[in-house]
């Protein structure tokens, strides 16, 4: 049930894989490309290469970290004030943590109080779905196997993807909630709002629901980690896919969300020498809080491009789907990874998606994990268990929504707090980050490889994909059809800038 966890300082692995997570700032958003203005934080928010962090963002010559054995379950205990090394080029700068800061708050009861604010309600509130799902999870652990013989209580509030709500509600967490940790927060432009207030408060901001590359800066920004596949990494693929199938100059268009999510996709189809060979010739952003995206569509498949980049997410991913089986254009598509759940968005446009998959038009995705509810995993030990698990504390399937995608978020934290707990000094926010940023687990929700961190060294959480189509059957369930080998890219990510 559990999956085991090491916490010694991992190995760069030394292979030469053709794409990268992050390499250098000509494959990555720049500050100023993305935020909106509604959503926006300043440019301060995301270091370039020409914004050197502070000198408290970093150990200097005269303000050394404290020496400890690494965090591998021996030795001392870290300490918890001053500067504290947890990682590879990973310091905790206690020293500028508030005055009231205290590094068990949270778990210094029976509890452990972890905070979340996620969209569950607007454009996007299929999503509100993985919090109740984590919430499952959680009451199962405590039901089956607690942690250190306390109570996982997730505190979890509706931001309804709208940044100035979810800096509200992680304020009023940390000021009143007895808040231990975050985790999760879903969506780009709400994580990037959040993060300079956690960073602050020294209150850890673990996996968020986000594959935008500037989370994978642990020399600037310690207290905060992702999750999800890098969107450079996730573009890459698509582009080096999309040359082998169509040769160099081949023609896409591109649906963009108008926001730091969206426009990660964007910057990289224009600016990474793996999507050279193809020629973007149309891009259409859309309102993250728009009604429909008809007429962008519209003017997308006047260009009969024999590609569609669709990179939004949610209610926008059905609504595309929709589109295109409504017109003659039939588009070798590629939609976000955040689009993979077939419940909540492929159920409800099934018979236009059966319209494209009878055509061999089915929208590709880079999945990391195997879909609860694709009919392929049916027989799988592990979503066997996530099923029951969903049954019997939510009653619902994962044929109700993401409900599925909470347990496995779930596991996540549950893996790495339960390994700050078996640390030296036991379960605080500094042995927890230590934990994080020197994870090395494995999931049997993954489709392959490993979730590996080690500090600036490799920075990023989920490295590994697989193209995969959805499929409407002749039965009328969905599936995905695998589109390629699992392409497995663990390492070598690096870390942002």
């Amino acid at each position: 049930m559990r999956s085991p966890m090491k916490r010694s300082i991992a190995a760069v692995m030394a292979a030469g894989l053709i794409f990268a997570a992050c390499g250098s700032d000509d494959d990555t958003p720049a500050a100023t490309d993305a935020p909106t203005e509604t959503d926006a934080p300043t440019e301060t928010d995301a270091p370039t290469e020409t914004d050197a962090p502070a000198e408290t963002d970093a150990p200097t010559e005269t303000d050394a970290p404290a020496e400890t054995d690494p965090p591998d379950g021996g030795g001392d205990a870290l300490p918890l004030e001053g500067d504290v090394e947890v990682a590879a080029g990973t310091t905790l700068s206690l020293g500028d943590c508030p005055d009231d800061w205290s590094a068990t708050q949270g778990v210094d009861g029976d509890e452990i109080r972890l905070g979340q604010t996620l969209p569950q309600s607007g454009a996007l509130a299929a999503f509100g779905a993985i919090g109740e799902g984590m919430q499952m999870y959680f009451d199962f652990i405590n039901d089956t196997d607690p942690i250190d013989g306390k109570e996982l209580v997730l505190i979890a509030k509706d931001d309804g993807y709208e940044a100035g709500r979810a800096v509200a509600n992680v304020e009023e967490m940390i000021d009143s909630d007895d808040i231990f940790a975050f985790g999760h927060v879903i969506g780009t432009p709400i994580n990037l709002a959040i993060r300079p207030i956690t960073d602050e408060a020294c209150v850890p901001q673990l996996f968020n629901s986000s594959g935008f590359p500037f989370w994978g800066d642990p020399a600037n920004f310690p207290w905060t980690v992702g999750n999800i596949l890098n969107y450079v990494t996730e573009t890459e693929i698509w582009c080096t896919a999309i040359v082998e199938e169509f040769g160099e100059g081949a023609t896409v268009a591109a649906l963009i969300m108008n926001n730091d999510f969206g426009k990660t996709y964007q910057q990289t189809l224009n600016e990474s020498d793996a999507c050279a060979g193809v020629d973007v010739v149309s891009e259409q952003l859309h309102d993250p809080a728009g009604a429909d995206v008809t007429n962008e569509m519209t003017t997308l498949a006047a260009t009969e491009a024999q590609v569609l980049i669709a990179g939004t997410t949610s209610k926008f991913c059905s609504q595309t789907t929709a589109d295109l089986a409504a017109r003659d254009w039939r588009p070798r598509t590629y939609m976000s990874y955040t689009c993979n759940n077939l419940a909540s968005f492929f159920e409800p446009v099934k018979d236009q998606a059966k319209t494209l998959s009878d055509a061999g038009a089915g929208p590709y995705m880079a999945n990391s994990n195997k879909v609860c509810g694709d009919p392929v995993w049916a027989d799988d030990p592990k979503i066997i268990e996530i099923e029951r698990i969903l049954d019997e504390y939510g009653g619902v399937t994962c044929a109700d929504g993401s409900f599925s995608t909470g347990i496995l978020y779930g596991e996540f934290l549950v893996d790495v707090i339960r390994a700050a707990s078996e640390l030296p000094g036991g379960l605080n926010r500094v042995n927890l980050m230590a934990a994080v940023w020197n994870a090395d687990l494995t999931n049997d929700s993954l489709l392959g490889g490993t979730l590996k961190l080690d500090g600036v060294n490799d920075a990023y959480w989920t490295e590994g994909a697989q193209l995969q189509e959805v499929v409407v059957n002749d039965d009328g369930s969905l599936v995905f059809e695998p589109r390629g080998d699992f392409l497995d890219f663990e390492g070598q990510g690096g870390s942002f800038g």
